[in-house]
């Protein structure tokens, strides 16, 4: 597969609201960005469109088959642009006008979701997990796209892996799905190749979307990859990202 403001004040909550509703909403500035960018350069808009399209169709007929709704995208190696593709795929997903979408960061030790979305982050995850407090309350809807709800720390957190294999982080991740279902979950982590944050979260997937570099990665980056993968998730497909100016 290969694809290329400021939060509003909330209301107070009212009796009646549907939960989503209840949720605070936020503005993309990459929403709009890419929008300008359409009308400026409307045939590589539509190229980058066509891809996440494609890889969405592949990822929704899969998942239903499957019976599967949590999807972690998975970069190989830092800097191979997770991060873009779980955002771009999140947002071709909330385009279906009845799939609901979520969107989790869970590189909780290095956070890029609310920055390449280019909205304000929510807060730590940790003390939330401490408190007993439901995940729900850091989870914001984007205005640009209504089906997408997104959990995105502004903030890295020490001790990530540890987070991340904590049966507490699970348990919430349940509840808040089970509060807020969405027919897909993608969950953006951190490079597989770098630190064990990644494998960490990988449990708390359906399946697996791996994302390669296309100019610098190497067959010696995915045979560990499929090394370190032995008794993951299954691994539904590969993005080969970079591979063009």
């Amino acid at each position: 597969m290969k694809p290329a403001t400021e939060k509003t004040p909330d209301k107070a909550p009212e009796q009646g609201l549907a939960p989503e509703d209840r949720r605070g909403k936020v503005s993309s500035r990459f929403v709009r960005r890419e929008a300008a960018m359409a009308a400026s350069d409307a045939k590589h808009a539509r190229i980058i469109a066509q891809r996440f399209s494609l890889l969405r169709t592949r990822i929704l007929h899969e998942m239903r088959n499957r019976g599967w709704s949590k999807l972690a995208v998975v970069p190989v190696t830092p800097g191979a642009g997770g991060t873009f593709v779980a955002v771009n795929l999140s947002l071709a997903l909330a385009r279906q006008p009845h799939t609901r979408v979520a969107l989790v960061d869970l590189d909780l030790g290095n956070p890029g979701v609310a920055r390449q979305l280019g909205i304000p982050g929510c807060a730590p995850v940790v003390p939330v997990l401490r408190a007993g407090t439901e995940l729900d309350e850091l989870v914001v809807c984007v205005d640009e796209a209504p089906n997408l709800a997104v959990l995105a720390p502004e903030r890295p957190e020490a001790e990530a892996a540890e987070i991340l294999q904590d049966e507490t982080l699970a348990q919430a991740m349940q509840r808040l799905h089970e509060l807020h279902p969405a027919e897909i979950v993608i969950l953006d982590t951190a490079a597989l190749l770098a630190e064990d944050a990644a494998l960490a979260a990988l449990p708390l997937a359906d399946a697996l979307l791996l994302v390669a570099d296309g100019r610098k990665g190497t067959a010696a980056d995915m045979a560990e990859a499929e090394r370190l993968l032995v008794g993951m998730p299954p691994v539904m497909g590969v993005v080969l990202n970079k591979s063009e100016d």
